[in-house]
């Protein structure tokens, strides 16, 4: 799990939790598996962007 900034959040994004966007611009955090069978770079590229408030109550 990692906490972006707002002026870091270049993209819109949709929450898995809420299923709503992400607005550019807003401070949100990714989450991703760190132990997928995949592998690391397959974990990497299935992170899901979430409202901070969303992530906190799931």
């Amino acid at each position: 799990m990692q906490p972006v900034t707002g002026s870091k959040a270049v993209k819109e994004y949709t929450c898995p939790g809420c299923g709503r966007a992400i607005a550019p611009a807003t401070a949100h955090v990714v989450a991703w598996r760190a132990d997928g069978v995949m592998g690391e770079s397959a974990d990497l590229a299935a992170r899901r962007h979430w409202h901070s408030h969303c992530w906190n109550i799931s």
